[in-house]
């Protein structure tokens, strides 16, 4: 979203040259079919002397190239929303990529830490634990981790792999209604647009935040700096741009120790101890909170190489190389005191006359974990852009886990410091690569038609030993507790024909056809001492989307659109062969795949409607969903503590809702700009039979006495009824820029059956929350600025499973040459 001021009405001509005379990609959301530009055009600013009574173009020079997005490349027949640059550096608190999307319509990250690498996204009728059912893209390079369908380290988007200062625009478009996109679009997609110089540049921030954090009294602040340092040129027809960021993170806790309850009361040699937390699980029972774990410190380098060369003044091919590091600790604090004021986090202790286990075999309540990752990107894309009747495009990714090892001691603290055993989970060698081929062909037969058509193909490929290791510290292979192998491949055919036969019409019709393939799948796991192994069977399916839309534009400020999508999401290759166990807080999470799964079927409707304001517009969105064979994976408690997860399919499930959005400038004075958006969604599972009888068969437990209510009726977990947004900026000086933003959400359950019924606490599904963010943003000089925030300034206490950042204030300073 950007707001342009022009110092006359807008009529559809004169919209046309405030948007060639801008020096940067304007962000309007689903503008005229008719008046999307099909190729790279050249921007050009201006240098205007003004008197009173009208603004007189003095010189007009060419600047730089306004480069279309996706959706107006291809004609894309999807609701987009936008945000750019000016945008994100005058209103958004942003430390990291994913910060530049919070305040659209709709979208919701779990970003619960500052370097978070779990951090997916929500859509209008998807949750944050469905990340495989949106895409995201920079500059053509596949950011989705569609290794998985989670908020894990195989699900979540590779957002650290964009620096913020290189950000031009970020495009969201809604919904599975271009046939250019595979079925993982069912939520959306994410087109991120990175910058390229058309001259010398040069610019370095720095960025710091303190936390303020008080959940279960206990206060400290947590802090981290990011360093970041630009650099670009142009020269003749090659240009360039290189990147580097250094982020040092320190989080809140994210975890928290909540032993299961106790089976024998205390005995003499029980180490009695206080300070233990009264508390409630999440579905309602008694409990203690023992300490907080997962307190993690991260440092991490971001680098991007980014090359640009025009074969032809029509053809231009471009290549990017990221590479991206991280080093992650997460230790934790424990609550317990002896008589003498000791720190408690080992042995068998005595809490209220009953007895715990801190050190349980392979599970102690207190364990510190490390990570070590280094993750190599390629993009590679050339493409012609003549505007004439035929145009081409060819792109290629890779992404590649160069190494990724998380290393968690299974001992005691004090074994731990020395060098004791543990576990190693690898997922080094595990990565994808996508290629795509595109065309666009406009003839002129009973109107212009925008035909584009295309091949896709990628690959994922899941490479996931865990290792018993002799040293958990240093070891980086060992005897096999476990293995997870496999892949999955899929070949897209689609063809896409937008048509404008009346002036004020537009229909778009098209088709995708997906050959899907799961193969090499191989599971093993320790059972008792004894190593036992499984080739799993190979899988294949066919399936083609249908797609339409059809736009109308009764008038200038006027256009409504009526589209329907179906969608196919493929299982992903951890939902199918990955089986690991992990220890968090003293609770073993054991995870298994499900080799069996169905794919998603979504059929997706919506109709919009759109007013251009002078200097704005507004939207109103009716949407539905349909989603047989949805994919969800649930918890499980085990006898012993446990807690085992598989995925699933489940019946069906229906969603409806109510969109609105918009956003105006100089309203009411001048320099005062609104935006804002408000979603309502009725998420409902409408058919779960079979699994509805077999949690009915097994009953209830300790743990969560709800275990065996039906899920048929419920809401969807994670989709909030209510969702919205709203951003307020001032502009009272040409130096300075000040806004106030504020994000809301309703509750979210984490369970089919909505049997979390405390939400506030660790492992549920989410409060409602209402969150408060400030900024104030001061250009001293042409290339110097500083900035100051400060989000959720209203210190509100939430929770999405885990508990989210307090206070946090922000401050900036940056420079550009």
């Amino acid at each position: 979203m950007m707001h342009f001021k022009p110092p006359y009405p807008l009529n559809p001509r004169r919209a046309m040259i405030c948007l060639l005379m801008l020096t940067s990609p304007l962000a309007v959301a689903e503008t005229s079919q008719n008046s999307a530009p099909s190729d790279d055009k050249p921007a050009v600013s201006k240098k205007a002397k003004a008197d009173k009574s009208k603004a007189e173009l003095s010189e007009m020079t060419i600047t730089e190239k306004i480069t279309p997005t996706a959706k107006e490349r291809y004609k894309l027949p999807t609701t987009t929303e936008s945000v750019t640059r000016e945008k994100i550096d005058d209103t958004i608190n942003a430390m990291t990529a994913e910060d530049t999307i919070k305040y659209l319509p709709s979208i919701q990250v779990r970003k619960r830490y500052i370097g978070d690498t779990n951090a997916p996204v929500g859509w209008r009728t998807s949750g944050t634990g469905a990340s495989a059912r949106g895409l995201i893209y920079a500059d053509g390079i596949l950011l989705s981790s569609l290794l998985g369908n989670n908020n894990g380290n195989t699900g979540s988007p590779r957002w650290n792999m964009v620096s913020p200062s290189e950000i031009e625009r970020v495009d969201v478009m809604y919904g599975p209604f271009s046939a250019a996109y595979s079925g993982n679009s069912m939520g959306g997609v994410i087109d991120i647009t990175t910058r390229m110089p058309e001259k010398f540049e040069a610019g370095g921030d720095i960025r710091s935040t303190w936390q303020d954090y008080g959940f279960y009294g206990k206060k400290k602040t947590f802090d981290s700096q990011e360093y970041s340092f630009n650099v670009g040129d142009r020269y003749k027809d090659l240009s360039f741009r290189f990147d580097v960021s250094h982020l040092d993170s320190h989080s809140q806790p994210i975890a928290f120790v909540n032993p299961i309850t106790s089976t024998a009361n205390a005995t003499a040699a029980d180490r009695v101890v206080t300070g233990a937390v009264s508390n409630l699980n999440p579905y309602g029972v008694n409990a203690l909170v023992l300490g907080e774990s997962a307190l993690n410190h991260t440092v991490q380098d971001n680098f991007k190489w980014k090359f640009g060369y025009d074969i032809t003044p029509s053809i231009h091919a471009a290549y990017t190389l990221g590479l991206w590091q991280n080093e992650n600790n997460a230790g934790f604090n424990s609550f317990l005191r002896d008589s003498a004021g000791n720190i408690v986090n080992s042995g068998t202790v005595n809490i209220g006359g009953r007895q715990y286990n801190l050190s349980a075999a392979n599970a102690p309540s207190f364990a510190e974990t490390r990570a070590e990752q280094m993750h190599w990107s390629h993009g590679m894309n050339i493409k012609s852009t003549t505007g004439g009747i035929f145009d081409w495009d060819l792109a290629g990714s890779v992404v590649e886990y160069g190494t990724d090892l998380s290393r968690t001691s299974t001992q005691t603290p004090a074994q731990a410091a020395g060098n004791g055993a543990g576990r190693t989970t690898s997922l080094t060698g595990t990565g994808w690569h996508t290629a795509d081929a595109k065309g666009i062909w406009r003839p002129k037969a009973m109107g212009p038609h925008e035909v584009s058509f295309g091949f896709h193909h990628d690959l994922y490929n899941l490479d996931n030993p865990v290792y018993n290791a002799t040293n958990w510290q240093t070891s980086s292979g060992g005897t096999i507790f476990s293995n997870s192998q496999g892949k999955t491949q899929t070949e897209g055919y689609w063809l896409q024909d937008a048509w404008d036969f009346d002036k004020k019409w537009n229909f778009t019709l098209g088709g995708r056809l997906e050959n899907w393939h799961a193969f090499d799948g191989y599971n093993a796991a320790t059972v008792g001492t004894t190593l036992r192994s499984i080739n799993q069977s190979d899988r294949n399916d066919l399936e083609f989307s249908p797609k339409a839309k059809l736009t109308w534009k009764p008038m200038d400020r006027v256009q409504t659109g009526l589209a329907i999508g179906q969608a196919y999401r493929f299982p992903t290759v951890t939902e199918l062969f990955q089986t690991t166990t992990t220890t968090v807080g003293g609770i073993q999470n054991i995870i298994n795949g499900n080799p069996n799964l169905r794919p998603e079927e979504a059929l997706s409707s919506e109709l919009s409607g759109e007013y251009f304001l002078d200097q704005g517009k507004l939207r109103l969105s009716l949407f539905q969903e349909r989603v047989k064979d949805a994919i969800f994976t649930q918890q499980t408690f085990l006898a012993n503590g446990a807690v085992a997860s598989t995925p699933s399919n489940v019946g069906e499930i229906q969603s409806y809702g109510v969109e609105v959005a918009g956003e105006a400038s100089d309203v009411g004075i001048k320099g005062l700009d609104l935006s804002g958006n408000a979603t309502w969604t009725d998420s409902r599972i409408t058919e779960n039979a079979i699994a509805d009888a077999a949690a009915s068969a097994a009953g209830p437990t300790a743990a969560n006495p709800n275990a065996n209510q039906p899920s048929v009726g419920m809401r969807q977990p994670r989709v909030p009824e209510w969702r919205a947004s709203a951003t307020i900026s001032y502009r009272p000086t040409d130096k300075l820029i000040t806004s106030i933003s504020a994000r809301y959400s309703g509750l979210q359950s984490g369970q089919l059956n909505n049997s979390d019924v405390n939400l506030g606490t660790y492992g549920s599904g989410g409060t409602s929350y209402y969150v408060v963010d400030l900024k104030a943003k001061y250009q001293f000089t042409k290339q110097i600025s500083a900035s100051a925030g400060i989000d959720n300034v209203n210190n509100y206490e939430y929770w999405l499973f885990h508990p989210f950042p307090s206070r946090t204030y922000f401050a900036e300073l940056k420079y550009n040459y």
